[in-house]
């Protein structure tokens, strides 16, 4: 009994301390994301090997290892951050050159969806690639500092292990549903992708790069549709009209509207559900629409988890997945048909026209994901992380059409494999949205009764993962049976 008790009191006191220093993170990402100056309560505090270990023997003895990965997470950040800052100085001072314009290498993205001429986006390709070649260097370090770390003195085989004992998920399984996900929407895909890309730039498939891809999934071609009084007080007011009232009445849900032309959608929960941050540009067209709508989904998430809830089961996540698949079910339905009609105001023709052109975006950046999740997970299991550039390439042009440089690999990299979380996601969002439906008829989305069951659903916190969670509440796994049927 004196040993438990022991254990219990040991796992309660690192709790406190780890919620503590994952407050102090959030403030401290927030305010660099904000641009303001961090302040002393934003210094983090920092964990040794020996704090790791008297968390792995003395917490989580049911097995239930969340608080020694929370930990984990924050040792990785202060051992990585180093490399990370160097590559971070040298990324903030790239600038690719475009006719007379000087764009930054983080800028990027945003230019190419604006950017409709075809031929300017092509001298972007080359300047990209040239820009990676020289950035490579510092990015491979950052992720070898990683990769080491884990390996020598974490005693992890490799990278695949550690990211599945911190999700508690087999991503040999996840790759197998990505390939099959693959496979079963390549005739539908191919069928629907080249004729709107010819549309909407003069190119062909077999001729286009992923920054024409970029320009094609940005939607701006389509923002002379979009309604000038639509503003994000008038999405914050639908929200509160169909139930969800924290979005206004709240004082713990705060949105930064900025004006600047590159902001990066953002939502960062400080203190779930006390404190949440949205961090958005202006609402000028259909992809800032959707940005808003998936930061606020996520936003929904957290403000009504259940305050009694324990740490672990609302703070310490170690997958997005579940966030991630309601910020999806909230972006999609911003631009379904029903809501451009009834909400956004649309004619019914229009809104046809602009829901179908979503549809395809939404078939191809579910691709996009699924490829991006087998290669990695065929790349880190068998030893490729460093000689992966072709595989990726040639993957990317095989499942999106588009053609990719090598170079670009450990840029389009993402950490933990968030890949998973995103791919699963859009089939999980899909699932979630034939059930509501189902349940509360086509517009469940304006119904009080479907916002009172989401947010019974979300005060249960994190305590499941995606897939545990989509099951329990609909019955249904989280397959891509459902996606396909809607979406292609």
């Amino acid at each position: 009994m004196a040993e438990n008790y022991d254990h219990t009191d040991i796992e309660k006191s690192w709790s406190d301390r780890l919620l503590e220093m994952t407050w102090r993170l959030r403030k401290r990402d927030l305010s660099l994301h904000l641009g303001r100056t961090l302040s002393a309560e934003n210094h983090e505090i920092h964990l040794c090997l020996s704090d790791l270990e008297m968390i792995r023997k003395n917490c989580g003895v049911n097995g239930d290892d969340r608080l020694y990965h929370q930990a984990l997470d924050h040792f990785l950040r202060v051992r990585v951050e180093p490399a990370q800052a160097v590559l971070t100085t040298w990324m903030n001072g790239a600038k690719a050159r475009v006719g007379d314009e000087n764009i930054s290498f983080n800028q990027v993205v945003t230019w190419c969806q604006e950017m409709a001429d075809a031929s300017a986006r092509s001298v972007m390709t080359g300047e990209v690639r040239a820009l990676c070649r020289f950035l490579r260097p510092f990015n491979h370090t950052t992720w070898k500092t990683l990769l080491d770390v884990l390996t020598e003195e974490l005693d992890f085989q490799d990278y695949i292990a550690f990211c599945e004992e911190k999700r508690g998920v087999s991503l040999a399984d996840a790759a197998a549903e990505a390939k099959s996900f693959l496979r079963v929407t390549r005739s539908s895909y191919h069928f629907l992708l080249p004729q709107l890309l010819n549309d909407h730039t003069g190119l062909s498939l077999e001729e286009a790069s992923r920054f024409d891809g970029i320009y094609l999934m940005g939607l701006r071609y389509l923002d002379h549709y979009f309604p000038d009084d639509f503003d994000t007080e008038t999405v914050c007011e639908f929200l509160y009209n169909a139930g969800h009232t924290q979005v206004l009445q709240s004082s713990r849900l705060i949105i930064h509207e900025k004006s600047e032309a590159d902001v990066h959608p953002y939502c960062i929960p400080v203190a779930i559900p006390g404190e949440v941050h949205i961090v958005v540009g202006r609402i000028n067209g259909w992809l800032d629409l959707e940005s808003l709508f998936h930061e606020l989904g996520h936003a929904l998430t957290f403000l009504y988890t259940d305050p009694h809830s324990e740490p672990e089961d609302v703070e310490f996540f170690q997958s997005g997945g579940l966030t991630e698949t309601f910020a999806f079910l909230f972006q999609k339905t911003c631009m379904s048909e029903g809501f451009l009609c009834e909400v956004a105001g649309l004619a019914p023709d229009t809104a046809a026209l602009i829901a179908k052109v979503h549809d395809i975006k939404w078939l191809t950046l579910a691709r996009r994901y699924a490829a991006k999740l087998l290669i990695e997970e065929g790349n880190f299991r068998n030893g490729g992380f460093q000689r992966g550039e072709h595989h990726y390439a040639e993957t990317m042009a095989r499942e999106t059409g588009f053609s990719y440089d090598p170079e670009t690999y450990f840029f389009d990299l993402m950490p933990d494999f968030y890949s998973v979380d995103y791919f699963q996601a859009f089939l999980g969002s899909a699932v979630l949205e034939d059930h509501l439906e189902k349940e509360y008829g086509r517009g469940w989305w304006q119904e009080g009764s479907a916002a009172h069951c989401l947010q019974s659903w979300w005060g249960d916190g994190i305590a499941f993962n995606a897939s545990e969670f989509i099951r329990e509440k609909t019955g249904y796994p989280v397959e891509s049976n459902r996606f396909v049927k809607r979406y292609s």
